[in-house]
């Protein structure tokens, strides 16, 4: 008798929730495209200007607003004329929205320039049309004798033009204390 009480009110206690099955069985929500251990070059003029590598990429080009995920970070090199490295960017996270042109960075994310300035932060936007990289969350801004600590940041690509938009710590260092 218990089986059949608890079998009756099992099937009496589900509902089927039609915009949750359209949602799950949706296009939109499933990538298009997945590759693993993946490199991609961008060229601009015939001339290699990004090289990126991620060990996995999700496509979603159907979705509303198309993207592409990097669930498992990504390390992208930004190249000058010369093909010299003259930026990167590594983070656990990334996630391009195609239609904007901006690249959202999560999770560890560090920017660092041919001259060896890092910047460390949480979260960071790379928006393309103006070859920008800003945060609004806190940041550490390393140079080669002083490190700079705040919230938010923005910068060139080239990070020659780099400033914390709030400064809240600044610290230099002194390298002979450092070698024995």
């Amino acid at each position: 008798m218990i089986p059949v009480l608890s079998g009756i009110i099992f099937f009496l206690s589900c509902k089927n929730d039609i915009e949750a099955v359209k949602k799950i069985t949706s296009i939109e929500s499933y990538p298009t495209m997945e590759a693993e251990n993946i490199t991609f070059l961008r060229s601009d003029s015939g001339r290699i200007a990004i090289k990126a590598y991620s060990p996995l990429v999700k496509e979603f080009a159907a979705a509303k607003e198309p993207y592409t995920e990097f669930p498992q970070g990504l390390k992208a090199e930004f190249l000058d004329k010369n093909g010299g490295i003259s930026s990167s960017v590594t983070a656990k996270y990334v996630i391009h929205k195609t239609n904007e042109g901006k690249w959202v960075a999560r999770y560890d994310v560090e920017v660092m320039d041919q001259d060896g300035r890092i910047i460390n932060t949480e979260y960071m936007v790379f928006d393309e049309k103006k070859g920008k990289f800003y945060s609004d969350q806190f940041t550490k801004f390393t140079e080669k004798d002083a490190i700079i600590y705040g919230k938010g940041f923005e910068s060139d690509m080239n990070l020659s033009n780099a400033k914390i938009l709030e400064p809240t710590g600044f610290f230099y260092i002194d390298e002979a204390q450092y070698k024995n």
